[in-house]
């Protein structure tokens, strides 16, 4: 704490230094509140899920970790923009700008800090957003998908029979092994009217497709009996391995499991979706700067407005500005919209957009004075 004490001491004015501390302390208590809401949410998710047997229990914390390390990527943006536009509305309700201003202080100043904090926070998200969030999401990927197949076979290492959830097969299990990764002595019946399916094998372990997301229970060193016993056409085989086909990958598994894909192998696929994702990862460090740039012109509601007055302006442009970054990356995923423009028309709309708000007094003026020569050359 001392050495970054000294480090603002040293290169930040006392202005500086407290306008950015009003910054930190907004974006704290504000990405507090939207994480805990966050947190909240995926908490009873998780909960349903478990309730109804689809989950098992002591997962949960684990899988809820995963789920707040994933979601700052995404809360981290709208924290930043909202810290600067209610720190900035404070201070002018409370004629704190007015008086920094008049002490000879330019406007630029307090752009320059917008910058600095806004700049510092996107370097942070593009940290999370193409390193850190990937990892979390692959761990909470896998867990999910583990503790599911747990869940539909919970019980089956106690050595008792159990059917499968919609009541295909039922499957038994002696015990586990030693690193908890195999189980030992498995039964499998598949439940068939014309071929009754048998296997026997002396180990078994679930694995999960990277690619397609399927769930397969992998069996070790057994047999396959099929058809019924004392008819020509029973047979028996002997095999070393065998996989069998649990559950197909749904298309939200598989939009999970690109979206915990490492950006370097998005970038070494280069398909519309890799590119598509990879930019939105991007996009949500370049959309924190210029978001800050909106807020610096939504603070100034003006002097008899409340310090809240721009909360829903805000709010509405943070919505528009996600779902066209949304909607690009749609286009870019069917081929619509070349990966090359991408998102980048997003981010350049919202700038014009911004000169167009921040420059709406020249603006104004220039349209009264066009029209008023208009006038008088129609004279």
């Amino acid at each position: 704490m001392p050495h970054i004490r000294q480090f603002f001491s040293s290169y930040f004015a006392v202005i500086d230094r407290y306008i950015l501390k009003e910054f930190i302390l907004n974006l704290f208590a504000v990405t507090t509140v939207l994480w805990l809401i966050y947190v909240a949410t995926r908490f009873a998710r998780y909960l349903a899920q478990a309730a109804v047997g689809n989950l098992p229990s002591e997962v949960i914390f684990s899988l809820l970790g995963y789920s707040s390390l994933a979601g700052l990527s995404v809360l981290l943006p709208m924290g930043t923009f909202l810290a600067v536009m209610l720190a900035l509305s404070r201070m002018s309700s409370d004629n704190e700008l007015t008086v920094i201003f008049a002490c000879g202080i330019p406007h630029k100043r307090v752009v320059r800090n917008v910058l600095i904090f806004s700049g510092a926070m996107a370097i942070i998200i593009a940290v999370l957003s193409l390193v850190i969030v990937p990892n979390a999401m692959t761990g909470r990927y896998e867990l999910e998908q583990k503790a599911k197949m747990s869940a539909d076979t919970s019980g089956l290492i106690a050595g008792k029979f159990k059917e499968s959830r919609n009541g295909d097969w039922t499957f038994y299990s002696e015990g586990m092994t030693e690193d908890k990764q195999k189980m030992l002595n498995v039964f499998i019946e598949i439940h068939k009217s014309d071929k009754p399916l048998v296997f026997r094998a002396a180990q078994g372990s679930f694995e999960i497709d990277s690619e397609t997301g399927n769930k397969y229970l992998v069996l070790f060193d057994g047999y396959r009996y099929e058809g019924k016993a004392g008819e020509q056409d029973f047979t028996i085989a002997q095999y070393e391995s065998h996989s069998l086909l649990i559950e197909e990958g749904k298309e939200t598994q598989l939009r999970e499991r690109h979206k915990a894909l490492a950006s370097k192998v998005l970038w070494q696929r280069g398909g519309n979706a890799d590119i598509a994702e990879l930019q939105w990862r991007v996009s949500t460090a370049v959309m924190t700067v210029v978001l800050s740039l909106f807020a610096m012109s939504l603070a100034n509601a003006g002097p008899r407005k409340g310090r809240y007055a721009s909360l829903f302006p805000a709010i509405l442009t943070y919505i528009i500005y996600s779902n066209l970054l949304g909607v690009s990356r749609a286009w870019i995923m069917k081929g619509t919209l070349n990966p090359v423009l991408g998102s980048l028309w997003v981010h350049i709309l919202m700038l014009i957009i911004l000169t167009a708000i921040l420059n709406r007094n020249k603006i104004h003026r220039y349209w009264l004075q066009s029209r008023g020569e208009k006038k008088v050359a129609r004279q």
